[in-house]
């Protein structure tokens, strides 16, 4: 397979491919006339080296899990084990960022420690060692002190977002226009002063979450109908941003 037809199927530039051959990570064969040729084999290969860019990992750190005989199978799992921790600690994150969204709307009464499910310690011992430093009880005691006494004016902040979100919407301001931009990063700035320290990757994830749960985009469509949807995407286009500078 040439390298144009790599790149139509799997979506990676031409010029990482390069860079991949480069470096030594994914050697396609070479034809006499200079052409890229990529197998089967360089296809399987490209698709566990997409899957741990995925998870974070370094090149140099991919290139070594590759190296020499490769236990397809065993790789394979591993992958799947790291997937499955990823999508059990988004999905905890997820789950309070629904019952906080209902809680501001006064569908139903969280304590104060629903509040931080998913960020506490003993939640976070199920992950890696990152995540726990991250959130640890320090972390959660502070955000647990700055919210204290402000409820309403936390409340009100995020239902000014997605007020000006439905009038960005109903204006047909397009989601990279500056303004929309500027308003989701109030929104982001927000998660992280209110919420827990939310990295731009976690934030991404959420605003996926704004169109794609069921449940979540119904609260935030009572805001406006398309209001979940037009919020996700203007998410998606300030992540991408921000991940690509």
């Amino acid at each position: 397979m040439r390298i144009n037809e790599v790149v139509k199927l799997t979506g990676v530039s031409a010029r990482t491919l390069q860079y991949y051959d480069k470096i030594g990570l994914l050697i396609p064969e070479k034809q006499d006339n200079g052409y890229r040729d990529y197998t089967h084999e360089n296809l399987e290969k490209l698709q566990k080296i997409l899957f741990y860019k995925f998870l974070k990992f370094k090149l140099n750190d991919i290139k070594e899990l590759l190296k020499g005989d490769i236990d397809n199978l065993k790789i394979l799992e591993q992958q799947r084990e790291l997937v499955l921790k990823e999508k059990e600690k988004f999905e905890v994150i997820l789950h309070n960022i629904e019952k906080t969204i209902k809680n501001y709307k006064g569908e139903q009464t969280m304590t104060i420690e629903e509040k931080f499910n998913g960020f506490k310690r003993e939640d976070f011992n199920k992950y890696e060692n990152q995540a726990v430093e991250k959130y640890g009880k320090d972390t959660i005691e502070e955000s647990k002190r700055r919210q204290s006494g402000r409820e309403e004016r936390v409340e009100e902040e995020f239902n000014d977002v997605f007020r000006s979100m439905e009038k960005f919407k109903n204006e047909n301001i397009d989601i990279e226009d500056e303004e929309v931009q500027a308003k989701v990063d109030e929104l982001y700035n927000h998660m992280n002063e209110y919420a827990f320290d939310c990295s731009v990757e976690v934030f991404s994830y959420i605003g996926k979450g704004y169109s794609q749960n069921p449940e979540f985009k119904s609260n935030i469509d009572k805001f406006g109908e398309g209001v979940a949807e037009y919020t996700s995407k203007a998410i998606e286009k300030y992540c991408y941003d921000r991940l690509n500078k």
